[in-house]
C-alpha cells in the first residue's frame, strides 16, 4: 500500500482529500445526531413533566374524596390520549398508578398489574415534594407528582411512559444520516478526484517536458496560457527552455573555436617538438665532435709534447681538457632534461626500494671508501614510469651521498608516512644543508646554492627530478638547515 501512494502524487492527493471529507463529514454527522437526540429528549421530558402534573391537578379530587371509579375512569381516559400507534407520537403512556401517602395503590390504570390497596410493586423514584422523572436505561421513563389538595400532599402520581417511538424516530434519523454520509462521501470521493486530476495533471505535462528542456521545443500550451500559478510555471519553463537552447548553441560554437585552437597549439607543439629532436640531434652529435677534439688534442699534447711544455702550460691544457668535459657534462644534463619533459609515460608498478637500494650500491661501489648509514624502508611501491622514477631517485640519492661528503657519521634516510589521505616520500640527510632563504631556487635550472668547489654539479638535478614528478601528477618540496642537514618530500598521483 505505502509502495503503491508513493508511487503517484494523484493517489496521495486524491487518499487525502477523500480521508479529510470523509473524517469532516462524520464529524458533523454525529455531533448533529447528538445534538438532536439531546434537543428532542430534553422536548420530551418537558412533555412528561407538564402531562403528569395535570393528571396529579386532575385526580386530586377523586382521590380526596375517595371517589376511586372515577379515578379508575380517568386514568383509563388519559392513558387513552395517547393511543399506541398514533402517527407522530414519540413516547406512549404505558402505566398510570395513584398512591396515598402510606404508598398503598388507590387507582390504577391497569389493576390486574397493581391491585388496589397493596404496596406499589414498581420502581420509585426517590420520595420528594417535587415533581422527579427517573430513566432506567432502556426505552421505559417513570414520573412521580405529589398529589395535592388544598396545599396538603395527599399522595402521589406515578406515570410509566415507553419511549420506544423516540428510539425509533432516533434509529431512523441515524439510518437517515447514514445514507447522507454515504452519498456525500461519494460526492466528495468524485470531487476530490477531479480536483486531485486537476492539481497533478499540470505536473504530469511538466514532467513530460523537462527532458525536452534545452531543445528549444519545450512548448507547454497547457500551462503557459494559464493566468494562475501554473501559468507562471509554464512560462517559466519554456523561458528556461530557450535560453538553455542559446546557451548551448553559444557552448556549441566556443567548444568547436576551442578545438580549432586546440588543433592549432597541438600542431604548433609537434612542430616545437620535431624542432626540440632536431635541436637536442645537433646538441648531441654536432657540439660533442668539437668538444671531443678539444679533449682529445688537448690529451695528446700533454702526452707526446709533455717534455717540450712547461708546468704553466700543462696546467692550462688540465684547463682546457676540464672545461671541455665539463661542457659535456653539462651537454648531457640539457639533453636528460629535454627527454625528461617528452618521454611518453608508460606507467607500471614501481618498487621505489628495491630501486633505492641498487643505486646506493651503485653510489657505494664509485666511491668505496666511504661509509654511510644508509636506511631504506621496505615496501615503497609506487604506480608510475620506471625509467623516469629511476632517474629521479638517481639524482635525490646523489645529491644525499654528494653532500655528505664531509660528514664522519653520514646517514641517510629513505622512508615515507601518511598525512591528509595522501602518502608522503622523503629523502634525509645529515649532509651540507641550506639556507631556507633560498628554498624558492633550489628547483630552477642551473640553479646552485653552493660552489663548483665545495661540490660539483650542473645545477639541472633537481630541475629534472620536478619535472619528473610534476608530469606524475605530483608535487616536490624541501626543507634544510645548514651544516645541518636536509630532507625532500614528494608525493606521487
Amino acid at each position: 500500500m505505502k509502495k503503491w501512494l508513493h508511487q503517484s502524487f494523484f493517489r496521495q492527493v486524491s487518499l487525502l482529500l477523500l480521508a479529510f471529507s470523509v473524517l469532516s463529514i462524520s464529524g458533523y454527522a454525529y455531533q448533529n445526531y447528538n445534538e438532536l437526540k439531546n434537543q428532542w429528549r430534553s422536548a420530551i421530558n418537558i412533555q412528561i413533566s407538564h402531562l403528569t402534573g395535570l393528571a396529579a391537578l386532575m385526580v386530586a379530587n377523586d382521590l380526596r374524596y375517595e371517589k376511586y371509579f372515577d379515578l379508575w375512569d380517568k386514568l383509563r381516559k388519559i392513558q387513552n390520549q395517547t393511543p399506541k400507534g398514533e402517527e407522530g407520537a414519540l413516547f406512549l403512556i404505558a402505566e398510570i398508578v395513584v398512591l396515598d401517602n402510606s404508598g398503598n395503590v388507590v387507582g390504577s390504570s391497569d389493576p390486574v398489574r397493581h391491585p388496589l390497596m397493596r404496596r406499589y410493586s414498581g420502581q420509585l423514584p426517590q420520595s420528594s415534594d417535587e415533581m422527579q422523572i427517573a430513566g432506567d436505561g432502556t426505552d421505559s421513563v417513570r414520573t412521580i407528582a405529589p398529589i395535592l389538595f388544598g396545599g396538603e400532599r395527599i399522595g402521589s402520581l406515578v406515570m410509566a411512559f415507553d419511549i420506544t417511538p423516540f428510539s425509533s424516530f432516533l434509529h431512523q434519523h441515524l439510518r437517515d444520516f447514514a445514507v447522507y454520509l454515504i452519498l456525500m462521501a461519494v460526492a466528495t470521493a468524485l470531487f476530490g478526484l477531479a480536483l486531485a486530476r486537476w492539481i497533478t495533471r499540470p505536473l504530469g505535462n511538466v514532467c513530460a517536458i523537462l527532458p525536452m528542456l534545452g531543445s528549444g521545443q519545450a512548448m507547454i500550451p497547457s500551462l503557459s496560457l494559464r493566468q494562475d500559478e501554473y501559468g507562471l510555471l509554464g512560462r517559466a519553463i519554456e523561458f528556461a527552455d530557450r535560453r538553455l537552447h542559446e546557451s548551448d548553441a553559444q557552448i556549441r560554437m566556443h567548444r568547436d573555436h576551442l578545438e580549432e585552437m586546440v588543433k592549432q597549439r597541438t600542431q604548433a607543439l609537434e612542430a616545437a617538438n620535431r624542432e626540440l629532436e632536431a635541436f637536442s640531434y645537433s646538441v648531441s652529435h654536432d657540439l660533442r665532435a668539437p668538444l671531443r677534439a678539444i679533449d682529445g688534442f688537448s690529451l695528446a699534447l700533454v702526452e707526446d709534447y709533455g717534455d717540450k711544455l712547461d708546468d704553466a702550460a700543462k696546467g692550462y691544457l688540465q684547463r682546457v681538457r676540464g672545461g671541455a668535459q665539463k661542457m659535456g657534462g653539462l651537454i648531457d644534463d640539457m639533453l636528460q632534461l629535454s627527454r625528461v619533459t617528452r618521454a611518453e609515460l608508460h606507467y607500471a608498478v614501481v618498487d621505489l626500494s628495491a630501486m633505492a637500494e641498487q643505486i646506493v650500491l651503485g653510489l657505494g661501489t664509485q666511491d668505496p671508501r666511504r661509509e654511510v648509514q644508509v636506511s631504506i624502508a621496505p615496501g615503497l611501491v609506487v604506480s608510475g614510469d620506471a625509467g623516469l622514477l629511476g632517474i629521479m631517485l638517481q639524482n635525490l640519492l646523489g645529491n644525499t651521498w654528494k653532500f655528505t661528503k664531509g660528514k664522519r657519521e653520514a646517514r641517510i634516510e629513505f622512508d615515507s608516512r601518511m598525512e591528509h589521505g595522501e602518502r608522503i616520500f622523503f629523502i634525509r640527510d645529515n649532509g651540507a644543508g641550506f639556507d631556507m632563504r633560498y628554498v624558492s631556487k633550489l628547483f630552477g635550472a642551473f640553479q646552485r646554492l653552493h660552489t663548483e668547489d665545495e661540490f660539483p654539479g650542473t645545477g639541472i638535478g633537481l630541475a629534472t627530478v620536478q619535472r619528473i614528478i610534476n608530469r606524475h601528477g605530483g608535487r616536490v618540496w624541501a626543507e634544510g638547515e645548514v651544516g645541518v642537514g636536509a630532507c625532500f618530500y614528494f608525493v606521487l598521483k
